[in-house]
């Protein structure tokens, strides 16, 4: 089983990704949206569990004095506030240049490591000949997945709320960039294929987010989503510490166990899920750049190719992936 896991294991180039001095400025960019809002409109308390409407919950950890907490009852992770108007958080001056720091610097490098296979799960599930398919990808940013897409032969177009990021992703690839809400688009735009990476767990609805989803999608259409996974590693060693911790733009920390009986409501078919995540490259990145462990951090960069692999198998991955079907 350890060489099954071994050998379908795509490596992570961790100097790429976890670049020295990555968790520091992380750490800035968070405390930055985290100001933004308190010095916008603020935040409002979520008095029960969005999911299944359950009090009974606790704290399992904490960033810059904003709660996380996670449902008992049907195992939801949220945060304890929510920001009344999110425009505090995407709109802001400084949201496009973090978002060009975060992913265009890297851009090619994402596009072979993760463009790449994204791109190979659609068109395995894919009912249809993939070229000239129709997809958008919701949450586009820079934009470096739609290239990927439409470089394979997609006829691709993205959401982005962010209207100055959505002017220069658009402006740049020169495609459609929609930027009003997914509820707002309209019924005459259906699609073959739906994506969202690391999207869902940033709306105040989910569920609603998914239901317009599902209405947006061709007969026989899918949707592929990737979200963080609170009963993962990571999450388990680093708790607020981890980089996914994000208090005003991870609104959400799923569990497979709250979020397939969403998926069930909305009408959705399930076909595929599974664990994949940066779980030691997160370790390995924090022990180097905050606790200063070089020791600790060198070991785990010699570990990562035999350690990720083994927490994705087991489940443990901090992040989850799905497809999803629009039945016919």
């Amino acid at each position: 089983m350890l060489a099954k896991y071994i050998n379908e294991y795509v490596p992570i180039n961790l100097h790429e990704m976890r670049f020295p001095g990555f968790d520091k400025k992380r750490e800035r960019e968070i405390w930055r949206c985290v100001e933004n809002v308190r010095k916008g409109q603020g935040t409002r308390k979520v008095e029960s569990c969005p999911f299944c409407g359950s009090v009974d919950r606790e704290v399992i950890f904490s960033r810059f004095e904003m709660n996380i907490l996670q449902c008992r009852t049907c195992t939801l992770g949220y945060s304890e506030e929510f920001p009344v108007n999110t425009n505090d958080v995407y709109s802001d001056r400084d949201y496009l240049p973090i978002a060009i720091s975060d992913y265009q610097d890297n851009a090619e490098y994402r596009k072979k490591r993760f463009g790449a296979e994204r791109i190979s799960i659609i068109k395995k599930y894919l009912r249809r000949e993939h070229n000239g398919a129709r997809l958008l990808d919701i949450g586009c940013g820079t934009g470096w997945f739609l290239e990927c897409a439409r470089d394979d032969g997609f006829d691709v177009s993205g959401l982005e709320l962010g209207e100055e990021l959505a002017g220069f992703t658009g402006d740049r690839m020169g495609i459609e960039v929609w930027t009003q809400p997914l509820g707002e688009m309209p019924d005459s735009e259906l699609y073959d294929v739906i994506t969202m990476f690391d999207v869902l767990e940033h709306v105040p609805d989910p569920e609603d987010m998914l239901t317009h989803i599902f209405r947006l999608l061709k007969p026989g259409g899918i949707a592929l989503f990737f979200v963080p996974n609170l009963d993962s590693m990571g999450f388990k060693i680093l708790k607020g510490n981890s980089s996914l911790c994000m208090p005003v733009e991870h609104l959400f920390y799923f569990t497979e166990g709250s979020l397939q009986p969403v998926l069930k409501r909305v009408g959705f078919e399930a076909v595929y899920s599974a664990t994949k995540g940066m779980d030691i490259a997160d370790m390995y990145s924090y022990y180097r750049d905050i606790l200063e462990r070089p020791d600790v951090s060198r070991f785990l960069e010699e570990m990562v190719d035999i350690l990720q692999p083994v927490i994705d198998g087991a489940g443990c991955g901090n992040h989850m992936r799905f497809i999803v079907r629009k039945p016919i």
